[in-house]
Parts: structure tokens; C-alpha cells; sequence
């Protein structure tokens, strides 16, 4: 599936400044004037709200969050907040840390036979994992790890896995060998979560919201290329981010002006298997246990980054044939399946596939594209 992280590898969607020119969120240095009442006279004042930026490295990848912030102190206790906020996640849904949690689960689950407690987090981020297996059917799955390392050795070894391993690793992949109850998480023997195709848009969520705890809602934050936005920059419409297509190190094909969403994008470029002719990507079907064989990118706009980041991964499996079906579906589903009310009102996505084995440069006449009307006008852009 995704990752991790090829958002970095590959032209997405991205906040400035991590890897390629995927995307650049262009800012300006406006201030923000905000009335505010005196508790002591009813009197108003006027105070400025201010540009403020944090860098940090979190959960395998650069991070940064844009914010306007009354002081330097508010926007400074905000960020340590937003830092100590992913460093929590980390600690709860890392696969590369041996005692982050969601590893030791599986671990004990399997040698117990029995359910284990998981903490709200965890808790939370595998609730959204099954969600968005069932509404893609499948194209999307936590449970795809055991596969997914198999053929990352491979493009070590060069040389398929052996397809013995390879066969006993798929049966692990699926919602049967896993639930959640209320007293935990209960996994069959051999089951392996990988929720890097949905756990930095969680904590792109959470981080937003740790923000308006502080009264913040103009920011942006961006983990790896995947952006969460709030509200607007103050004098604007909203964050001016560019999207770029499958070109490496080239300029942003178009630009999008968006506010108040989740935005990821998925894809390869550099990472794959070439095998007898035929490029194996590093993004595996969970339904196959297969790598995908075509070069592809997608991006997607949500109402959250949670969705944005799993549709994401659904749609380079999915390809041009299925994504359109898949976006129906989603029109129709309720609340409950949601997760959100209104959750897939706000939803975009323009997918780019490379035609057969085309290489680079990649013109109009070797790339198929997929979008949806918000990106319609700007789909044949490259």
C-alpha cells in the first residue's frame, strides 16, 4: 500500500519543504486583526494575530505546522503541544518500533489466544483502518504487512519471494483474522498491523485539533507531504497548495485553494522490483498480495486527513476502473459506515497511471488520468 514514505519519493500533494516539489503551500505574512472584549468594561480591542512556523522531524518524516497565533507564547505552547501529540501516536502506532504498542499487541495477542487491552488511540486508528477496508473492499488493509515486507526483501534480493512464504503471508491478510472488542484487539496467529497508510492523517487530525484547544484555527500542518488544513490564512480564501504531476524535482502542474480539509497523495516512483521485464511497484494490492505493475499518483481532497490518507492508498490499487466506482459508493453511505456525518461531501481525487511500460519524460499521450470535477479542469495538466 502506502508508504512510507513515498509522498516524499513521489509528486503528491505537499506542504513546502519535504523531499520533492510535490506541493508547496504558498504563505503569506498577513496578520490577522481579532476583535476581543474586556471583561472589565465591555470595551473592544484590536490585537494582531501573527504568522508563526515549526519544524520538527515526527514519525519517520519532516513535519510542519503554519499557524496564526495571538503571541509567540500562545503559538509556542501550541506547538510543543502538536509535537508531544505525534510523539504519542508514534509511541502507540509505529510497525518500525518493536514496543510501540500496536506492535506488542499483535505479539501478545497471538501467543494468548485472547483479546488485549489497547489504548483509546490505538483504539481509535484501528476502528478507522476496518472502516475504510470494508468501504473500499479491500484496497485498503492494516493487515497487509507480512506481505508487504516479504516483497520489500525482495527488491533487496531482486527475486520474487518464495512463493511458499508468499502464499502463507496472503492468508493472513483480511478482517477475519482480527477484532475488536471491548476488551481490545484480538489477531490470529501471524496477523502483522501496518496502519502507515492512515496513521499520519490520524495524527494530521489530531494535531488540528490539539491547535484549537488554543484558540487556533487558522494552520496548516503538514507529516511527510499529507496537510491538514484549518480555517483560511487571514485575507485569504484558503491555503494556495500546489500539486504537482509525475514529474521528479518539476514545479507544481497546478495549483488547488482549499481550506478546512485533509489532502495525501499515494504513489511510486523509485521504489519497485524489475523481474523478466516487468516492474513490480512497492504498493501491494491487499486483495492479490501482488504489487501493483504500472507507475501511478493519486491525490485526495477530503473532509479529513484520516479519509484523505486510506483513499488515497484505495485509489493507486483501485486504478481507473474501479476509483469511480468506489466514489459512488461513498456518495450513498451513511453515518454510521462514515464514521462522520457528511464525511464524503467534501471528497476529490485526481489519479494519474502511466500507459504500459512508458518511460520518462512522461507526456500527455503516455499518461491516463482519472478526476473528479474539482480537478477536472486541471486533469490534463501534467
Amino acid at each position: 500500500m502506502k508508504r512510507r514514505t513515498f509522498i516524499s519519493a513521489l509528486c503528491g500533494c505537499v506542504a513546502a519543504g519535504c523531499g520533492w516539489k510535490r506541493a508547496s503551500a504558498a504563505l503569506d505574512e498577513a496578520t490577522l486583526r481579532a476583535e476581543t472584549t474586556t471583561a472589565k468594561d465591555g470595551a473592544t480591542q484590536v490585537a494582531e494575530w501573527k504568522r508563526f512556523e515549526f519544524s520538527e522531524k515526527k514519525m519517520g518524516v519532516p513535519a510542519r505546522i503554519v499557524m496564526y497565533a495571538p503571541d509567540a507564547a500562545t503559538a509556542n505552547a501550541a506547538a510543543t503541544a502538536v509535537w508531544k501529540r505525534f510523539d504519542e501516536l508514534n509511541a502507540a502506532l509505529s510497525d518500525y518500533d518493536s514496543e510501540s504498542e500496536i506492535v506488542r499487541v499483535c505479539r501478545e495477542s497471538a501467543q494468548n489466544g485472547a483479546p488485549v487491552a489497547i489504548s483509546d488511540d490505538l483504539r481509535r486508528t484501528l476502528e478507522e483502518s476496518r472502516r475504510f477496508c470494508v468501504l473500499t473492499g479491500g484496497a485498503f488493509d492494516a493487515t497487509v504487512s507480512p506481505v508487504v515486507k516479504l516483497w520489500r526483501r525482495s527488491r533487496y534480493f531482486n527475486e520474487r519471494p518464495p512463493e511458499k512464504i508468499l502464499d502463507a503471508a496472503k492468508k493472513t491478510v483480511g478482517l477475519d483474522g482480527w477484532k475488536l472488542t471491548d476488551a481490545g484487539v484480538e489477531t490470529a496467529p501471524g496477523v502483522r498491523f501496518d496502519v502507515g497508510g492512515i496513521a499520519k492523517g490520524f495524527a494530521l487530525d489530531e494535531a488540528l485539533e490539539t491547535l484549537k484547544t488554543f484558540g487556533i484555527k487558522s494552520a496548516l500542518v503538514d507529516a511527510g507531504g499529507d496537510l491538514r488544513l484549518g480555517d483560511a490564512p487571514p485575507g485569504k480564501d484558503g491555503w494556495t497548495i500546489g500539486i504537482a504531476g509525475l514529474v521528479k524535482d518539476g514545479e507544481p502542474a497546478f495549483y488547488r485553494t482549499l481550506a478546512n480539509v485533509g489532502i495525501a497523495s499515494s504513489g511510486d516512483a523509485n521504489r519497485y522490483l524489475e523481474l523478466d521485464g516487468v516492474r513490480y511497484s512497492h504498493i501491494i494490492d491487499p486483495r492479490t498480495g501482488e504489487p501493483l505493475t504500472r507507475r501511478c499518483v493519486a491525490t485526495v481532497v477530503a473532509a479529513d486527513a484520516t479519509a484523505a490518507d486510506a483513499l488515497a492508498s484505495a485509489v493507486c490499487v483501485l486504478g481507473l476502473d474501479e476509483t469511480p466506482k468506489l466514489l459512488e459508493r461513498l456518495k450513498n453511505v451513511d453515518a454510521k459506515e462514515a464514521g462522520v456525518p457528511g464525511r464524503f461531501e467534501t471528497l476529490e481525487t485526481i489519479l494519474y497511471r502511466v500507459k504500459n511500460d512508458a518511460e520518462p519524460p512522461f507526456t500527455a499521450e503516455k499518461i491516463d488520468v482519472f478526476a473528479t470535477p474539482g480537478f477536472a479542469d486541471v486533469a490534463k495538466t501534467r
